[in-house]
C-alpha cells in the first residue's frame, strides 16, 4: 500500500465530516467555525452507520476487508458518495434538533 491509496482512504474517511459540520453550522446557525471535534463526531457517526450497512449487505467485518473493496474503484466513489450523502442527512437532523431545543431553552429562561 503505497502513499497515494493511504491518502485516498483518509480523504474518503475524513471529507464527509468536514462537509457535515460545515452544513451542520449552518443549518443552526452557529457563528464560529465548525471545530476538530464536532468534524471527528460526524465522522464516528458516517463511519459506524457505513460499517453497520456494509456489514449487513456485503459481509465486511473488519478494516483488512475493508481496504480490498476500496481497492475497487467503483466501490471507492460508491462508498465517497453514499457517506457525504449520509453525512448530509446527519447534519440536517443534527441541525434542525440543535435550533429547536436552543430556542425551547432560550424561552424558558
Amino acid at each position: 500500500m503505497n502513499f497515494l491509496n493511504l491518502f485516498r482512504f483518509f480523504l474518503i474517511l475524513i471529507v464527509p465530516g468536514i462537509i457535515s459540520a460545515i452544513i451542520f453550522g449552518f443549518i443552526a446557525r452557529l457563528r464560529q467555525e465548525p471545530t476538530i471535534a464536532t468534524i471527528l463526531i460526524f465522522d464516528l457517526w458516517i463511519f459506524i452507520i457505513m460499517i453497520t450497512g456494509l456489514y449487513f449487505f456485503k459481509g465486511i467485518v473488519n478494516f483488512t476487508t475493508l481496504f480490498l473493496f476500496f481497492d475497487c474503484l467503483s466501490f471507492t466513489r460508491r462508498y465517497a458518495l453514499l457517506s457525504i450523502f449520509i453525512g448530509i442527512d446527519i447534519a440536517f437532523i443534527s441541525g434542525f434538533l440543535y435550533r429547536l431545543f436552543f430556542r425551547f431553552r432560550r424561552r424558558i429562561s
